[in-house]
């Protein structure tokens, strides 16, 4: 997997965010219930929801809360016909508690599921990433160049790894996380839970990050992502220069991660 690099938004075209200050690379953030507006260019603001209530990681997406909460939709082809809608529809959200922040997809397919593509359940098989797959990217620094990417098939089988750069991927990066896939009349499910612990991000409750999600329809040979991103890009999971911006979640502060080594 290889990416060409892109250089970082200039400042002086963010707009202010929230009460972190930090200026971000998109339209303003939403108010509730409004969950991602975007601007003219595929810019995008994405609002993540807290929970009160714990969400069980079992594919099902049955709590309340998907109900009460706009899911996210609109992703946009970078292949084959780069810029137009996807050709099915991808519902996403984007909860928090105290410990995690979860990442759920309501996956649409016409397609009964013996169409589609999906044949390894070994953590970090390299198949996965040419299977049917969901996947999610976090800038947690929000420097637009770097993150950590989490990747499920429709059989449950999933990829984790570091972005440097926009490029370089870390595939010995394994963080613990949980996930589960799930079917509905029309396709199929994922929840993901990814433990604040497993995660470095900056100081401080307000969190701003980046965010790309993208799926693959290996049927179609169909790439589509949260925001656009140029073919010429190579794999868009990378592009992190592009990627959607991730406001309103309260991150715990870190815990102090200690090495021991034995003497000697």
């Amino acid at each position: 997997m290889i990416c060409a690099a892109a250089a970082p938004v200039a400042a002086q075209d963010r707009q202010p965010a929230d009460a972190t200050g930090i200026r971000i690379d998109g339209p303003p953030p939403p108010d509730a219930p409004e969950t991602i507006p975007r601007d003219a260019d595929g810019r995008a603001t994405m609002r993540a929801v807290r929970i009160g209530e714990p969400l069980r990681v079992d594919g099902a997406l049955s709590e309340a809360f998907y109900d009460e909460t706009p899911a996210v939709t609109g992703f946009v082809q970078q292949m084959p016909d780069a810029g137009a809608p996807s050709q099915e529809r991808t519902d996403v959200w984007v909860f928090f508690d105290d410990d995690n922040v979860y990442v759920a997809a309501r996956i649409w397919e016409i397609e009964p599921e013996e169409a589609w593509i999906a044949n390894a359940m070994q953590r970090d098989a390299f198949p996965i990433i040419f299977n049917d797959n969901f996947s999610v990217a976090f800038d947690t620094f929000y420097d637009r160049r770097n993150g950590v990417a989490f990747m499920v098939n429709p059989i449950g089988g999933f990829f984790d790894y570091e972005i440097s750069d926009e490029g370089n991927p870390n595939n010995d990066w394994n963080p613990v996380w949980d996930v589960d896939t799930g079917r509905f009349d029309g396709g199929w499910t994922v929840e993901m839970a990814v433990p604040f612990r497993s995660l470095r991000y900056p100081t401080g409750r307000s969190q701003v990050w980046g965010i790309q999600i993208g799926r693959r329809q290996r049927r179609i040979n169909e790439w589509s992502y949260l925001t656009p991103v140029p073919i010429s890009a190579g794999p868009g999971m990378f592009r992190l220069s592009v990627a959607a911006t991730l406001v309103g979640l309260e991150a715990p502060e870190q815990a102090v991660r200690l090495e021991v080594k034995p003497y000697g």
